[in-house]
């Protein structure tokens, strides 16, 4: 029967990919929802600037005015904000993706190995088994030259 003396280097390895998988998949939801805040603070900024727009030729309170055109600015500075949030959160998606790429390749190198030491193990009890039914054989005919 094979036995792999590394199955449980292996078995770790396993376990860590899965643990960085997760975390990836966390991070990218979190980079989505990131995403989705910043397309939110566009359009509420768009619809202001929309109304901006829509007072020309109107008589409208001037404070009004200046209270939308505030509101434009925080959506501008609350946006620019949101975009660094962004940036950061893609960041750290690549980063844990990389971590993801060696997590893999570790775990990839181990099961070559192990197959590697598998496909052995068989080659060797096939030698064996050659050897044994060689030298089988070998006895049948010595002793049928003796009779």
């Amino acid at each position: 029967m094979f036995h792999f003396k590394l199955q449980s280097v292996l078995d770790v390895r396993k376990t860590l990919e899965e643990k960085v998988f997760r975390e990836f998949t966390q991070l990218l939801t979190e980079l989505q929802k990131e995403n989705e805040r910043l397309q939110s603070i566009q359009q509420q900024k768009m619809t202001l600037i929309d109304e901006l727009r829509n007072v020309q030729g109107k008589t409208v309170n001037v404070s009004e005015i200046r209270m939308n055109a505030e509101f434009v600015k925080q959506c501008l500075k609350s946006e620019t904000l949101q975009q660094e949030q962004v940036r950061e959160a893609e960041r750290i998606a690549e980063m844990k993706k990389e971590a993801l790429y060696d997590a893999v390749k570790k775990r990839k190198s181990m099961e070559t190995l192990k197959n590697k030491q598998h496909h052995q193990y068989r080659y060797d009890l096939s030698l064996i088994d050659r050897t044994a039914i060689d030298e089988m054989g070998i006895v049948r005919y010595n002793r049928k030259n003796e009779e």
